[in-house]
C-alpha cells in the first residue's frame, strides 16, 4: 500500500512537470522527428492459387515507391515527404509519420515473381502474387551391393 501511494505521488509530480512545461512553451512543438524511422504496416493473406499483400502507405505517391519482389520476399522501401506549411502559427501536434522506411516481408510459400501485380488505392498498397506449382521432388532409387566383409 506505502508503494502505491509513492507511485501515485511519483506520477502526480512527473504530471506536473510536463503542465508546466508546456505552460512555460507555449511555442512548444510536438511534431514528431523526421529521423524516427518508421515501418508501413502490412497484412498477408492466403488464397488457393496466390498470396495478397497489403500495405498502408498514406500520404506516399507512387512515384516514391521502390517495391522488389524475389521468389520468397518483398521488398518495399520510399519516403513520406512533409509538406512544407507557410503560415507563421506552425503545428502543436503530428502523429504523422514522415520520412523513408524500408521493409522486407518473407512470404511463406514460393511465388512467381513475374506475375505479380501491385495496385495503389487510397493510401494501400495491393501487390497481387500467384503461387509457384509446386516442385515434385524427382526420386531416383540407388542399388546397394553388398560387399564381402572378409575382404
Amino acid at each position: 500500500m506505502l508503494m502505491s501511494k509513492q507511485f501515485q505521488s511519483l506520477r502526480q509530480q512527473i504530471d506536473l512537470l510536463f503542465e508546466n512545461l508546456i505552460r512555460e512553451q507555449p511555442q512548444l512543438s510536438l511534431v514528431s522527428s523526421m529521423d524516427t524511422p518508421w515501418i508501413p504496416a502490412i497484412e498477408l493473406q492466403e488464397t488457393e492459387t496466390e498470396l495478397c499483400l497489403k500495405a498502408q502507405l498514406p500520404g506516399i505517391a507512387p512515384n516514391e515507391l521502390d517495391i522488389q519482389v524475389s521468389e520468397n520476399a518483398v521488398f518495399l522501401s520510399g519516403e513520406h515527404r512533409e509538406s512544407k506549411q507557410t503560415d507563421k502559427q506552425g503545428i502543436f501536434r503530428s502523429e504523422f509519420h514522415y520520412g523513408q522506411f524500408k521493409r522486407v516481408v518473407p512470404l511463406p510459400i514460393p511465388i512467381q515473381r513475374e506475375r505479380v501485380t501491385a495496385e495503389m488505392s487510397g493510401g494501400l498498397l495491393t501487390l497481387t502474387m500467384p503461387k509457384a506449382t509446386p516442385v515434385v521432388p524427382n526420386l531416383i532409387k540407388v542399388s546397394l551391393i553388398a560387399s564381402d566383409p572378409k575382404a
